[in-house]
């Protein structure tokens, strides 16, 4: 099947959709490498909605045409499409597609495309545990950031008590194997995967937070602890601080 043609289609109806003045900001907050047509999120979830020829096939015929699509195109709005469209089966999306959509991790360049996949994967992940979490498991010992960071975001279906749905012993493990992993991303979505976990673990949460409050990373510890009672962040913010000044100290020492 010459999948090409289907891409050109997708680029057509984006294109105008697009707003030239914002490309440089988009692609700056995006932190990528894909060419950007800046399309504001709603315009984007309207424009794959309406949807596009290819959308009378069969459902292994739409995975195939969007699998190629995803790992060809060189915009991200089109591979955003590819994200949008089956975020838009969510929360009952198959299991079954899960080989395939599992592989779409390897072309992951930013945090965008990366929580987007994410928010997919973690339906996948409460359907079908056993299969997913594995390589969730795989990816939280990779070098890759963008794999460290999918294994930890998947965690969690989006935000608010209902996002949770794995039991702590299945999460804080993924998030201590990451604490020492000082990259930005990582960091960040230790912390926010520790925040939401809080609304329905909170003294479990306080509790792990205590436990590695020396080696947690202030990105991570400031998302982590963004809605504590004022009361209770303070607390750990000034233990934070003297297990860091100490353990300077005990550096300088040992010079």
């Amino acid at each position: 099947m010459d999948y090409s043609k289907y891409e050109a289609e997708i680029l057509e109806k984006l294109r105008p959709l697009g707003e030239p003045e914002r490309v440089a900001y988009a692609k700056n907050d995006k932190k990528s490498q894909l060419e950007f047509l800046a399309i504001r999120v709603p315009v984007m979830q309207k424009a794959v909605r309406e949807g596009f020829s290819f959308y009378d096939r069969s459902p292994e015929e739409i995975l195939a045409i969007w699998n190629a699509i995803w790992f060809s195109s060189a915009y991200y709005e089109v591979m955003s499409a590819a994200l949008i469209y089956y975020e838009m089966q969510l929360p009952r999306i198959s299991p079954a597609l899960w080989p395939t959509l599992s592989t779409w991790s390897q072309r992951v360049e930013n945090w965008a495309h990366c929580d987007g996949l994410a928010h997919i994967y973690s339906y996948m992940l409460a359907q079908d545990f056993d299969e997913v979490y594995p390589v969730l498991q795989k990816w939280n010992d990779s070098d890759n950031q963008w794999l460290r960071r999918l294994s930890l975001v998947s965690l969690i279906h989006y935000s608010g008590k209902k996002a949770v749905f794995l039991p702590l012993d299945k999460v804080l493990p993924m998030l201590a194997n990451c604490l020492s992993d000082t990259r930005p991303y990582v960091q960040k979505a230790i912390g926010w995967v520790l925040r939401e976990t809080a609304y329905v673990y909170y003294d479990e949460i306080v509790a792990f937070i205590e436990l590695h409050l020396g080696s947690m990373g202030s990105i991570a510890f400031a998302a982590a602890t963004e809605r504590f009672p004022r009361e209770k962040r303070a607390e750990l913010l000034a233990r934070r601080k003297a297990l860091r000044q100490l353990k300077t100290r005990m550096e300088r020492k040992a010079i």
